[in-house]
């Protein structure tokens, strides 16, 4: 550093100073700094800085910061649109890019997104196999996006590094496979710091015997799926929707009636199904009955998020003049989700003049924050943006039957990273 001092002549003399400052500082300094500027310029300014932003222990310590921060402030979180090129063999990731939540509407020319070409990932869909029609959305973990195609495969890529992985088909009967597929997760383990895909699929023989096939495999390392115990699944009719991953656990809603009483629902049955992903073992919990409109009265839809490393439980009802009424709860405790204790009701939130046209059955929350609620309405690729305050639907995005969005948190973190204390035990 290079200081000027004016001498009692007027003339100037420049002194040189050496200023050190502890990488401890350093470290918290980058902790601010947004991922990207991280990736693109920092790592540029001298191998120290370098060493910090490529070290694991510095790139989960990045990410669980934005994790937390992702929970009340919607401008924490990134998306990207995944879909495939023309020959159905390439995939095209690119930036999905919205700027400051306004607090009105949007008038008709004006938009709330952009979105941006990142990369081409080519060759990693089998189409010589099969015709690939559709692509199914996963969930985030940790920077990481994961989606299915109907090649049954899956695919696991981190946006800002690029870093990219295709699984093996998980069944060889790719014509009827992504049909048969009941479920599908993606999760971190925190124990080994390794990365899983779950599928949970249901075929002709598992129809007969009441069951369901689990099938796991570990990202980067297993070279083929591996079969788990089955899941008892006796004398119901289910639909699952999509998962969550909440602090190494796998969770999926499922709403269950007895073939009985099919196809009055007459009898329902509201439970989450988790997956330990350090143990590989399923379980089975109660919703609890006491959280308003989970077992009935006037109750349409309910699903399950992830809200800033926690769980959400979100129900959505009818409201008065065609309004959909939005209650969400977050499990601040997962000792024990059966019991109303765990859970919180966060806030609610009344959307006027929506539900007319809208398939309440099919909604699914793809981001929950304090500041802002992003829906994907009906089963085609339609998203609306909340006001949480307001309950004002700021926009909507119509995208092509072929594209998905995947929210996720911004993170320099690979799938071979590792924090420098495990490092030292192993």
């Amino acid at each position: 550093m290079q200081i000027s001092k004016t001498t009692f002549n007027g003339k100037k003399k420049q002194h040189h100073v050496n200023i050190c400052i502890p990488k401890e500082v350093v470290v918290e300094i980058l902790q601010r700094v947004p991922c990207q500027d991280l990736y693109q310029i920092l790592k540029e300014v001298c191998m120290l800085w370098c060493s910090i932003i490529y070290s694991g222990r510095f790139a989960y310590s990045h990410v669980e910061r934005g994790i937390l921060k992702s929970s009340s402030s919607f401008s924490q979180l990134e998306a990207v649109v995944i879909n495939m090129t023309d020959d159905k063999r390439s995939v095209i990731v690119s930036a999905f890019e919205w700027h400051s939540p306004p607090s009105y509407k949007l008038e008709e020319h004006e938009r709330y997104w952009e979105s941006t070409y990142i990369y081409t990932v080519n060759d990693v869909l089998i189409s010589t196999v099969h015709n690939i029609r559709e692509m199914m959305r996963v969930n985030s973990v940790n920077g990481f996006v994961c989606f299915c195609t109907d090649d049954a495969c899956l695919h696991v890529c981190n946006p800002i590094t690029r870093e990219y992985f295709t699984t093996p088909p998980y069944s060889y009967d790719t014509n009827m496979a992504y049909f048969r597929l009941a479920a599908v997760g993606f999760g971190f383990c925190h124990l080994s710091y390794e990365y899983k895909v779950v599928v949970l699929y249901r075929d002709a023989e598992c129809l007969k015997s009441g069951v369901i096939k689990p099938f796991v495999l570990t990202v980067g390392t297993d070279r083929s799926w591996r079969s788990l115990k089955a899941i008892p699944d006796t004398k119901i009719i289910s639909r699952m929707k999509t998962g969550a991953h909440v602090k190494g656990v796998l969770y999926w809603y499922k709403k269950s009636c007895t073939r009985e009483d099919w196809p009055r629902h007459s009898k329902r049955i509201e439970r989450l199904i988790c997956f330990d992903l350090t143990k590989e073992e399923f379980d089975m919990i109660m919703v609890p009955a006491e959280i308003d409109g989970v077992q009935g009265g006037g109750q349409y839809a309910t699903s399950i998020a992830e809200k800033g490393g926690n769980l959400c439980l979100i129900n959505v009802s009818e409201g008065c003049f065609w309004s959909l009424f939005i209650q969400v709860y977050v499990a601040h405790s997962t000792t024990d989700l059966s019991s109303i204790k765990s859970w919180k009701k966060e806030f609610t939130v009344t959307v006027p003049n929506i539900a007319y046209n809208t398939k309440i059955n099919h909604l699914f929350f793809l981001i929950v924050t304090d500041d802002m609620l992003v829906i994907q309405l009906n089963e085609a690729q339609t998203y609306g943006f909340l006001n949480v305050a307001t309950g004002i639907l700021l926009d909507i995005v119509d995208l092509h039957w072929s594209h998905i969005i995947i929210p996720y948190v911004p993170s320099l973190v690979t799938l071979f990273h590792r924090p420098q204390q495990l490092q030292h035990t192993k």
